[in-house]
């Protein structure tokens, strides 16, 4: 009887351990200001979602990337309180057990998205 109350409290732990690691993902999320149009921070995003070895899904303003451990979304669109010549970027990124990995993602992804040379052909 012991071993039964055993087996169950084990199976009970490992069950809520488990459900704890798959419900809470680690999120990330970052935003900037692209001092250039809507269709150039598109093509910057473009550029960088290219250079990742992950399905992409392409939407008029969003692209969003599944990894195996994880996944991203990448917004672009006009800021409301500049010229049309600005926009804003917001990212975020979510990873299966490490934020360090989440937020990593975001820095490395807004500052490729910034950079004026990757608008280039």
């Amino acid at each position: 009887m012991k071993a039964v109350r055993l087996l169950c409290a084990v199976g009970a732990i490992w069950s809520y351990s488990t459900m704890s690691a798959i419900a809470s993902p680690k999120i990330a999320s970052g935003d900037g200001v692209i001092n250039a149009a809507l269709s150039t921070c598109l093509t910057r995003t473009d550029a960088f979602v290219n250079t990742l070895d992950v399905s992409v899904e392409r939407g008029e303003i969003v692209r969003t990337g599944y990894f195996g451990d994880g996944s991203f979304r990448i917004l672009c669109y006009p800021n409301p309180y500049a010229s049309s010549e600005q926009s804003l970027v917001v990212i975020f990124a979510a990873h299966e057990s490490n934020l360090d990995v989440a937020d990593a993602f975001v820095q490395i992804a807004l500052s490729e998205i910034a950079d004026p040379e990757l608008a280039l052909p």
